[in-house]
């Protein structure tokens, strides 16, 4: 009954009274990237395509992830603009961006006031001297240029200057391409982006997935870079309240430790990872899907 799965997810947000289903994708940098392209790959491989499901979050890496899968793209598109991405920023540099991340994420969750500390960082972030313009930084995620808003899908950012999460959909009125590039912002590494006059970096500062925001559903397929701790863990064990919930952490025990979210290396190997991954998640979604 579930062998197309694709068909399936497409039949639960038309019919009235049948199971909704939302994915929440979180942020992991590159290496974020890849794994959920592999993840996503090999889960329409073994059967289990989440393309048509009722909504979809994007936290950072997986807003870009999330923006290709809802709209129906190839997800491996996302790894042209982490080829793009290679091409501008050295390994140096992307280490770096991957140590800025973890300090402004450290210092944000460890605030009194986180977000004054957000605006301190957007502040900084704002004033660092970058290798790339913003207009540079958008081109690297020309794949999005002019691609209407998927139905259902929503994307989180930081304004730099309040501290305030913000989170985009359809009928925001903010173009796809500056609200995923937004979202990817890592502080000190990519300038922050200008949209309707405000500034905007990366969502997943505080809250790598960012679960709050996500559209209610029946099943909650949560799809995490990095293994569910803290904050992120509590959002996502107040959800199985209300309901079904699937989460996905992925398996880097064959990554060196720690893993920088940046590193070009460790991005290679997370693409297969993902893909192998695959076989096991489909199997936990198929029975949640299940009434």
């Amino acid at each position: 009954m579930l062998a197309h799965w694709g068909e399936l997810l497409l039949m639960t947000t038309r019919k009235e009274g049948e199971m909704t289903v939302t994915v929440v994708l979180g942020g992991g940098g590159t290496v974020g990237v890849a794994w959920q392209t592999g993840l996503f790959i090999g889960l329409r491989e073994a059967g289990a395509d989440l393309t048509g499901v009722t909504g979809m979050l994007g936290t950072s890496a997986g807003s870009l992830v999330g923006a290709l899968l809802a709209g129906g793209h190839d997800v491996t598109a996302a790894l042209a603009v982490l080829a793009a991405v290679g091409k501008r920023l050295d390994a140096s540099n992307l280490a770096a961006g991957s140590d800025s991340f973890q300090d402004a994420s450290r210092r944000a969750t460890l605030a009194a006031d986180p977000r004054q500390a957000l605006r301190e960082i957007g502040a900084a972030a704002r004033q660092a001297p970058i290798t790339l313009t913003e207009d540079d930084y958008l081109g690297l995620l020309g794949i999005l240029d002019g691609v209407a808003w998927p139905p259902g899908f929503r994307c989180t950012a930081v304004d730099a200057d309040t501290g305030e999460l913000v989170v985009w959909g359809e009928h925001s009125g903010v173009p796809l391409l500056p609200a995923v590039a937004a979202s990817c912002v890592v502080p000190m590494l990519f300038p922050t982006v200008t949209i309707g006059g405000a500034h905007y970096m990366d969502g997943g500062i505080v809250s790598r997935l960012n679960v709050s925001a996500a559209p209610p559903a029946d099943v909650v397929v949560v799809v995490s870079c990095q293994p569910l701790s803290g904050a992120d863990a509590t959002e996502v064990d107040r959800l199985r309240g209300s309901a079904r919930v699937v989460t996905v952490e992925p398996d880097f025990q064959g990554l060196a430790a720690p893993i920088r979210m940046m590193d070009p290396a460790a991005t290679a190997r997370a693409f297969p990872i993902g893909r192998r991954q695959a076989e096991t998640v489909a199997a936990a979604i198929r029975a949640a899907c299940v009434r």
